[in-house]
């Protein structure tokens, strides 16, 4: 019985090895050593003219889109930043694994606001609507602090870790998944709205579709898109040999990217509806830690434990290479 189950996880790694020989449209851009041990989280700003960027040991980045060029960077935490995202065009929040939430203002590179938490923070998002900032933690307590000043307003017990955390559009509702594979939808009131349909495997990056109709989220081997209007699940099988460790959607909403971890690293860019590969983006080295697209759709950034941040134009024609070619 052992010897079946090892030979399917060595058929699996060597199928996962052979996905990331296809033909790939190689990176525009490489910015090799960004963060030391790797990235962790991704963030355009609102205009699209700046990316930034989170480390394994809790430093903070800002580069140029498209050129990749250093702007600025931040020694805010000390873990694994666990969550990052821009609040408005200079304002920029993060949280890391011991706890510490942080604002940052990038303008003068100035420490807004910082609150000291528990450590086993997962998960982070904004509320704009109920104006909360919102941390997920392993125990599976969610807290809420008031925006701007961190002051801790609320807290929710889910029993099991969270495992991510995705605030819609409109700024108006809370999604949430815990590790025994519910997905919960909540009211900017933190109220829930309803259970979306239980998934076969956690869900472990959530985004909104850019009309906030469908949630759609990364797992082992498939993507799962809820239809939030009635909460039913849909599952689209993908070309990862392992998790899905993240996914965004393209502004239009037609099309999603999708980045491995475990056994591939690869980029996968598909339709929402049918999950037809449109492109394939040659991964990285080492395991994906982020994908995001710029809000303009017109490129797709991803980061890595390589240590790695690659830049990938999607607006020029699809000429796909094999790994080593001209890279």
């Amino acid at each position: 019985m052992h010897n079946h189950v090892y030979l399917i996880l060595l058929l699996g790694l060597l199928l996962g090895g052979c996905a990331g020989l296809q033909p790939a449209q190689p990176p525009d851009l490489a910015i090799p050593d960004s963060h030391l041990f790797g990235v962790t989280r991704l963030a355009f700003d609102p205009s699209g003219e700046r990316i930034a960027s989170a480390g394994f040991k809790g430093d903070l980045a800002v580069w140029e889109v498209p050129g990749g060029g250093g702007i600025s960077r931040l020694r805010r935490h000390r873990s694994p930043v666990r969550g990052l995202i821009w609040l408005d065009q200079g304002r920029l929040l993060s949280a890391e694994e011991a706890g510490t939430i942080v604002i940052s203002g990038l303008s003068d590179n100035r420490l807004i606001a910082k609150r000291e938490t528990t450590a086993g923070l997962t998960a982070l998002a904004y509320l704009a609507q109920g104006r909360l900032i919102l941390a997920g933690y392993a125990n599976g307590q969610v807290r809420a602090f008031a925006y701007p000043g961190l002051e801790p307003v609320r807290q929710l017990e889910f029993g099991t870790e969270i495992v991510a955390l995705a605030t819609d559009h409109a700024g108006a509702r809370l999604a949430l998944s815990t590790d025994d594979r519910q997905v919960r939808l909540l009211d900017r009131t933190l109220a829930e709205i309803r259970r979306l349909e239980l998934p076969p495997r956690t869900a472990l990056e959530l985004r909104f579709s850019p009309d906030d109709r469908e949630l759609a989220a990364g797992a082992w081997y498939n993507l799962f898109y809820w239809d939030l209007a009635t909460g039913r699940l849909r599952i689209q099988q993908t070309e990862h040999w392992g998790a899905v460790t993240s996914l965004d959607y393209h502004p239009d909403g037609e099309r999603l990217i999708s980045l491995g971890r475990h056994t591939d690293a690869n980029l996968r860019l598909v339709t929402a509806d049918e999950g037809t590969v449109l492109r394939r983006l040659q991964g990285h080295r080492l395991c994906g830690a982020a994908v995001r697209f710029s809000p303009d759709g017109r490129y797709v950034v991803s980061g890595s434990d390589d240590e790695s941040i690659r830049f990938y134009d999607l607006s020029k024609p699809y000429r796909p290479q094999r790994v080593g070619d001209n890279w």
